[in-house]
């Protein structure tokens, strides 16, 4: 079964990080400009607090309007509800998220932040590992 670790072995390791006093315009271009759906927030201390996502933004969005301009990270995030090891399964790291309705987990090592997986990553993985299953099984069946 493949771990989350493999993954950060192919997609790379270590994660940026949005401090909590961001604006959301300084959030939105800072995900666009990084390529990425979410980022981790850390408060004045470093410490892991919540989530921030494009969708949460776009959610406030369509209930603040204009005024989510003035808001910072930290209004805005959802609080870490969930995060996995590198040892945790692709399939323990999917079942967390789905139970925990969120699309992004943060990676922790002996306590330190070393990685982020997306629901996307994971499906990628696990169709990955499904074709190797059935290109084993073909060749099984053939020989």
């Amino acid at each position: 079964m493949t771990t989350i670790r493999h993954i950060l072995d192919e997609k790379g390791w270590g994660t940026v990080v949005l401090s909590g006093q961001r604006t959301i315009p300084q959030v939105a271009k800072f995900l666009t400009a990084k390529r990425i759906g979410a980022a981790p927030v850390v408060d004045d201390h470093g410490v892991l607090v919540g989530m921030l996502s494009e969708r949460d933004i776009m959610r406030f969005v369509s209930e603040l309007g204009e005024d989510t301009k003035k808001q910072t990270a930290a209004d805005l995030m959802t609080p870490l509800v969930a995060s996995c090891t590198p040892e945790s399964t692709i399939l323990d790291a999917m079942l967390l998220m789905t139970n925990k309705r969120c699309r992004h987990l943060p990676v922790f090592e002996d306590g330190a932040l070393v990685g982020i997986v997306s629901i996307g990553d994971l499906v990628k993985a696990r169709l990955e590992e499904a074709e190797f299953e059935v290109a084993s099984l073909r060749a099984y069946i053939t020989s």
